[in-house]
């Protein structure tokens, strides 16, 4: 399907300059996606939560509807693990509360200052804290899911092994929405959309070099989870993008849990690129591609 016109003119907004010191990089990333208003209709709560050496912000997303306890999602952001915040995907996670499903973002800390497995750390920390804390926050830990976009995906993947190889059966489902499964990948899409499509292949190699202090750390399968034992995991929702160099592993994941006996399904927007339900304000596939994320929760979770 061909490019969508309108991705043309938002690729002609966004250009990041790596050479520039990575906080300065990191305001231009954050004033192209940080909204000014906030959506009135769901109310949020930000918390701290401990973690190794430190505290990480969460912010909970309400749905309008009051309950006594709601089930909810565990979100991780997007960013290659150096660049987004719980701030930049604020109109994300509200969207998906609107459903009836609350929403837990987790800004976990961010590479080079924070490398892996910090950032995995305190994803699956701040998992387990909200798990073991629902209560307090009107949440039901009985109704549990994880999710997130890109280097989110990358780590809502990871923290489903870790609850698995745990044995603490948090997780109900999972959301990985072009998730980054394969920090060494060479699979076709990795080339074909290596430039022009927002996700370069030079950034790709920036943000690896961000999160590792060892380039032999993209082997770990805390950090590729495409090499683990993908057996007894949850039932997942894969979403990839047609333009997108993630395309080819987030779909291969979605085909290996299911050969390991997992439920799995894989949804390819066709005509988009990586990124695009946080062009959901221009992409009626953006918009569309939250509103299926929030109706399979929600379907699933009440």
């Amino acid at each position: 399907m061909p490019l969508d016109p309108k991705i043309k003119e938002i690729l002609g907004k966004f250009n990041l300059n790596l050479s520039i010191p990575v906080n300065e990089i990191r305001r231009i990333h954050d004033s192209f996606f940080i909204e000014e208003t906030k959506d009135k209709e769901i109310d949020t709560e930000d918390i701290e939560i401990p973690v190794k050496d430190g505290e990480i912000t969460t912010r909970i997303y309400y749905p309008k509807e009051k309950k006594k306890e709601y089930p909810f999602l565990v979100y991780y952001h997007g960013g290659g693990f150096v660049l987004g915040s719980i701030e930049t995907h604020d109109s994300i996670c509200s969207i998906i509360a609107k459903s009836g499903i609350a929403v837990a973002s987790v800004g976990y800390r961010l590479s080079p200052e924070y490398k892996f497995p910090i950032p995995v750390n305190d994803s699956y920390d701040a998992l387990k804290w909200l798990y073991n804390n629902a209560e307090k926050y009107s949440l039901d830990s009985s109704k549990l899911a994880v999710g997130g976009d890109s280097a989110g995906g990358n780590l809502a993947a990871v923290v489903s092994l870790m609850s698995r190889d745990n044995n603490d059966n948090m997780i109900k489902y999972q959301v990985l929405i072009y998730p980054a499964v394969n920090m060494v990948d060479i699979s076709p899409s990795t080339f074909e959309y290596s430039e022009g499509y927002f996700l370069t292949y030079q950034l790709m190699r920036w943000f690896g070099s961000m999160y590792f202090s060892n380039p032999k750390d993209g082997l770990n399968h805390y950090a590729s989870p495409i090499f683990a034992d993908l057996k007894n995991l949850p039932p997942s929702l894969v979403i990839t993008a047609e333009y997108d160099p993630l395309r080819d592993q987030g779909e291969t994941y979605s085909h290996l849990l299911k050969i390991n006996g997992n439920q799995s399904t894989s949804v390819r927007y066709n005509g988009v690129i990586h990124g695009f339900i946080s062009f959901h304000k221009y992409l009626d596939e953006g918009r569309t591609a939250i509103e299926q994320i929030a109706g399979y929760l929600k379907n699933r979770l009440e």
